[in-house]
């Protein structure tokens, strides 16, 4: 994987199986331990920061979004806060310099509804930013979004994101179910908790298997300390559940694992058993 052409800081060249598969860092930003970790007990907290030499008031944070190009698709995972933003909107200039046209790519898949996955995926206009794609997100995932009622949950600012960025994907989005094949070789699961209906997408090829984890987990401690949730987790409990189950499951697998948010670029590694738990492993560059 270290060669010249992940020369670049905000793009990783890298293959499962047959699959060419390209991660591209639409932004970056930085949270804190109080917002990453709200229910740790404080002294172990800070003690486990300072083995990994973190400083818990900057906690730097990736958006990497994923193209994997099949023998017959060339698939979006996630699509990045998008343009007009004070931060990101990387996606689509690093693209064009990839030589990658929107209208090459036919299938977008969201894996929930949060802005730094949903922003990217209609142009300041309103118009679909992959004008030949077939858009796909979660069941659940698509109705909470697009209910008034459970929007008036979130605040005015992200619920008027939502708004302003799925509806006018209606016409060209289809809902997908737990264990679904969206096109041969992607698959996805249903991994509830971050949000009540997210995603993740399992990638196989020739023997080889990627997990794309989406939000399941924001930082590598939360591989070492799956009970550590943050502010945005919508349901803890559960949050704890899928993590559990998705770490075995990429054990289980051998899988190569791609957290949108694990610092640092290219967010690639695995999740490797460690005593009764998990440890997060990153490629070395």
């Amino acid at each position: 994987m270290d060669n010249q052409e992940n020369s670049n800081k905000d793009r990783f060249h890298f293959s499962v199986g047959a699959f060419d598969c390209l991660v591209i860092n639409d932004g970056n930003i930085s949270g804190n331990a109080e917002m990453l970790f709200i229910n740790a007990p404080v002294q172990r907290l800070a003690k486990v920061l300072h083995a990994h030499t973190l400083d818990p008031e900057h906690l730097p944070s990736t958006w990497s979004c994923l193209l994997v190009k099949t023998a017959d698709h060339v698939v979006l995972i996630d699509t990045g806060l998008g343009s007009g933003q004070p931060v990101g909107g990387h996606l689509l200039p690093i693209l064009a310099e990839e030589g990658v046209s929107p209208t090459d790519i036919d299938t977008v898949i969201l894996t929930h509804g949060h802005g730094d996955h949903i922003g990217g995926c209609v142009t300041e206009s309103g118009d679909p930013a992959f004008p030949k794609a077939t858009y796909f997100m979660g069941k659940d995932e698509w109705l909470y979004w697009t209910s008034e009622a459970t929007l008036a949950q979130e605040s005015d600012s992200t619920a008027d994101f939502a708004r302003k960025k799925l509806r006018p994907l209606t016409a060209i989005l289809q809902t997908v179910e737990d264990g679904q094949e969206i096109v041969p070789g992607i698959r996805v699961v249903v991994a509830p908790g971050h949000t009540m209906g997210q995603i993740v997408v399992q990638i196989a090829s020739d023997g080889e298997q990627l997990l794309f984890l989406a939000d399941v987990a924001l930082h590598p401690i939360h591989v070492e300390h799956p009970d550590w949730v943050s502010q945005m987790d919508a349901d803890p409990a559960q949050t704890v559940l899928t993590r559990q189950k998705m770490f075995q499951w990429a054990v289980d697998h051998n899988a190569l694992v791609l957290a949108f948010h694990f610092p640092p670029f290219p967010s690639l590694g695995h999740i490797v058993p460690d005593g009764s738990g998990w440890r997060w492993q990153a490629i070395d560059l």
